[in-house]
């Protein structure tokens, strides 16, 4: 299936980009930007919208079984449907991966409640909506059509990207106002941890496996967060972390540059999640692939 592209999709995207870049940059931060915008994606092979607790979803499985549940948070000013990719490669391993299309998908705001400059005076309440959105689809889910295809609404998986990562850990416990139970491993992607990190909310996190990618071009979240004292090493056992090559901050997306990162990215989620949420082996996880510049493991 392919993505059908709108102008305001490719302002969102070259917006969310271009946040972090200081001003001698910008230009070539948007050109770079535009390079990664996704063009088209593969979906899993059964891909259904929704509304769950008043929450628009988008549902990708496999097929009609029942399979562990990953919730999927999205990059802010972004939607589900950018990385179709990934989601869709974890899908057909056997989950089924739920993504709720936060408000600043349907607004295409790049901009936080507080400043991203201003870490420090990030907290509970900051884009709290996010968290709403996933305790109402987990608070929903299990009454609705879609339980059928669910196998243990006890012991559920979150994976984000960018601010999808912040949600993640947050929902993990990171914001204790925020923690759902049932979280019990999270997958994130390049996230926006520096609130989490500078306020020492990160071992909060005290119920879950947690896995960390970043990319040695994603600066500065990756650089903090593998740094001395940084969010990995703040992060309790069993912890995961992956730095890909040449990856940057859109390697997750469906762009024309990042999809050359997705196999070896996939294998670690697939691996990671069969560990948590199958009772598989974690040995996978000390497999370095061939596009991972530092692979850490603490089982």
């Amino acid at each position: 299936m392919k993505m059908l592209i709108h102008a305001k999709d490719v302002f969102r995207f070259v917006a969310f980009t271009t946040a972090f870049c200081g001003k001698g940059l910008k230009q070539t931060c948007m050109l770079l930007a535009l390079a990664l915008f996704p063009v088209a994606s593969a979906v899993a092979d059964i891909m259904t919208t929704a509304n769950i607790g008043g929450v628009d979803v988008e549902i990708r499985r496999a097929g009609n079984g029942v399979y562990p549940l990953v919730m999927f948070s999205h990059g802010m000013g972004s939607c589900p449907g950018s990385t179709d990719g990934i989601q869709s490669r974890l899908a057909d391993a056997g989950y089924i991966v739920v993504a709720p299309k936060h408000n600043d998908c349907l607004t295409g705001s790049t901009t936080p409640d507080v400043p991203w400059a201003e870490p420090e005076n990030w907290n509970d309440q900051s884009n709290v909506d996010r968290s709403d959105d996933i305790h109402a689809v987990l608070d929903a889910l299990p009454s609705s059509t879609y339980a059928q295809y669910v196998e243990d609404f006890a012991s559920i998986g979150c994976m984000g990207h960018s601010m999808g990562g912040y949600t993640c850990m947050g929902v993990a416990g990171a914001w204790s106002s925020w923690k759902r139970n049932e979280i019990v491993a999270v997958a994130a992607l390049s996230p926006w941890h520096r609130p989490l990190m500078v306020q020492n909310q990160v071992s909060n996190m005290t119920n879950v496996k947690t896995l960390y990618q970043g990319g040695t071009l994603d600066n500065p979240i990756t650089s903090e967060l593998n740094q001395p004292g940084g969010t990995y090493q703040q992060t309790w056992p069993s912890k995961y972390g992956q730095v890909f090559d040449r990856a940057g901050h859109s390697a997750w997306t469906d762009g024309r540059l990042s999809s050359r990162f997705h196999s070896e990215m996939n294998y670690y989620h697939v691996s990671f999640f069969d560990a948590y949420l199958k009772n598989g082996s974690v040995s996978k996880l000390e497999v370095k692939k061939s596009r991972v510049k530092t692979l850490s493991y603490e089982h």
